[in-house]
Parts: structure tokens; C-alpha cells; sequence
């Protein structure tokens, strides 16, 4: 079974407790994705356009948001080897929730797990609060079942309440 685990910077331990308690097996390949988001890219030119400026940063600004979205990348797949170690890695360019359904159509997974939204992530006061738009886009789309991991606290936990 080929199991893609996909990384978001806050999640390795989450996803190495999952797959090591929930899928054990001699025949289990573990693929870790992490995708480096080009979306804030189009809002720094935005941004910049808004002020009148040249859309795009100089190039060497550009070089250097590039070099620490790598190491940033690079240490986001070493931390999800810790805990699930001798996984692939795989790392990818674009749009998170498009990306992580292409790597998992082009690695033939038979598995994708993801958690519903980063921890990072402000939950919005508009919508649906249980899903975040990358987990919602790769459950619709997604090329095989989808294991959808989700944080729990006590903050999340119904309260009973004795009457």
C-alpha cells in the first residue's frame, strides 16, 4: 500500500502517530509531500502594484524568498522523516490543494492523509469550520480514499452537561 502523507509544517508528529497506530505493514511505502504555496507570491504582487510599484520584488529579493522557502521546505520533510522514517520525499511548487492531488495521481497513491487545516491557520468566521480549503479541495478531488486526520483538545470536545 502507497500511503502520501501531506506535510504543512505543523503536522509531522500528528501524521507519524496516525500512520504508525492505524496502517502497520510489512508491504506499507510512506511518501511525504510538502507543497511551498505559490499563492502568496500573487499577494506580494498585489501589494506592490497597489503602490504603484513594479509587480514583481527586485531579483534579488526574489532569489532570497526562493532560497528561504527551500530551507523552510527542507526542514518541514526532515522533521516528517523523524517521525516516519524511511518515508519518500517529495516536494512541490504551486497551489497546495492542486499539487497535493497531482503528486498523488503521479505517485500512484493508494492513500492520501492530510489533517483538516493547519494548526497555523485562523479558523474563519464565515463558512465551514471544520475543514480548511486545501483538505476540502483534495477530499473533492482526490484520485483515491482520503484519511482526514483531526486535531483533538479539550478545547474541540463537546461538554456534557448533567441536568
Amino acid at each position: 500500500m502507497r500511503v502520501l502523507c501531506c506535510l504543512d509544517g505543523t503536522n509531522a508528529e500528528q501524521l507519524g502517530k496516525a500512520v504508525s497506530t492505524m496502517l502497520r505493514g510489512d508491504t506499507l511505502t510512506v511518501g511525504l509531500v510538502y507543497v511551498i504555496d505559490s499563492g502568496p507570491h500573487a499577494d506580494i504582487e498585489r501589494q506592490r502594484e497597489r503602490f504603484l510599484r513594479h509587480p514583481l520584488p527586485p531579483p534579488q529579493r526574489r532569489e532570497q524568498m526562493k532560497q528561504a522557502e527551500e530551507a523552510s521546505a527542507q526542514e518541514i520533510l526532515e522533521e516528517g522523516a523523524r517521525f516516519l522514517p524511511g518515508a519518500e520525499r517529495l516536494r512541490r511548487e504551486g497551489r497546495p490543494e492542486r499539487e497535493i492531488v497531482q503528486c498523488a495521481a503521479e505517485w500512484t497513491a493508494d492513500l492520501i492523509v492530510l489533517c483538516s487545516r493547519s494548526m497555523l491557520s485562523q479558523v474563519p468566521s464565515l463558512g465551514p469550520k471544520s475543514v480548511g480549503h486545501v483538505a476540502r479541495f483534495v477530499l473533492d478531488h482526490a484520485p483515491c480514499p482520503v484519511l482526514l486526520i483531526r486535531p483533538l483538545s479539550s478545547e474541540q470536545l463537546p461538554h456534557s452537561r448533567i441536568v
